[in-house]
């Protein structure tokens, strides 16, 4: 874990730097031990840097779970995407991400996105957007093999701010295959932030991917993840 720990402290420096640099850092540990022995690590980084009518942005997502010294679950995620700002209602954008989760059967994912954002509604309480675009998938499954796929990529989130202290969010992706109909993914996740202090909030989460067309190796269709994690965010 002190790759985490390096990272959030380097990011924290750059933000102080950057005035249109935002940061968001998620991090959170369990650890059980006696008659049971379990350790759950879960961290998430959300970065973004705007300049003029562009916005560079970067995220991350770190998974790794033991019992009994056995490793059951580890997932990682990391995806750079550029976005160029028309008006205030639409933006066009491009990304290139990685995943691996290999309980899932594939060791590496590579996704390539293009596509448009549009605001439905930007208050400050309120938001709502929705993008729409092309996915190009080169997949490396557990048994050495490759799995290409071109697919649509629909995606819905939305934040209410109830308060200035508390926070819902929701996300929707739908990401079907161009060619093969019983093949499609969704992924979705609802979280509750509540603030502690001015930069420190509690964010607890419910994220849900599912897979309607697995490798051969994975046992289920569906991946879920409930997590409570310290957030840092400014």
């Amino acid at each position: 874990m002190k790759w985490i720990v390096f990272a959030l402290m380097a990011t924290m420096l750059q933000t102080a730097i950057a005035a249109d640099f935002t940061n968001e850092s998620e991090a959170g540990i369990a650890v059980a031990a006696g008659n049971t022995k379990s350790k759950n690590y879960n961290a998430k980084q959300a970065n973004s840097y705007k300049f003029d009518d562009n916005v560079l942005k970067f995220d991350a997502r770190y998974l790794n779970s033991y019992s009994n010294n056995d490793e059951s679950a580890r997932y990682i995620f990391g995806g750079l995407r550029y976005e160029r700002i028309l008006n205030d209602k639409f933006s066009l954008f491009v990304a290139q991400g990685f995943e691996s989760d290999k309980f899932a059967g594939y060791y590496l994912r590579q996704l390539t996105d293009i596509g448009a954002k549009y605001n439905i509604i930007k208050e400050e309480m309120f938001y709502w957007l929705a993008e729409a675009g092309y996915r190009y998938t080169n997949e490396k499954l557990n048994n050495g093999s490759h799995d290409y796929k071109n697919s649509l990529r629909a995606y819905t989130e939305l934040e209410k701010k109830w308060n200035p202290s508390v926070s819902t969010k929701y996300f929707l992706e739908y990401v079907p295959n161009m060619k093969e109909g019983k093949d499609y993914q969704i992924n979705t996740e609802l979280s509750v932030s509540a603030a502690l202090t001015s930069v420190f909030s509690i964010k607890s989460a419910y994220l849900l991917r599912y897979d309607h067309l697995p490798a051969a190796t994975a046992t289920t269709k569906t991946d879920t993840l409930l997590t409570t994690a310290l957030v840092a965010k400014f």
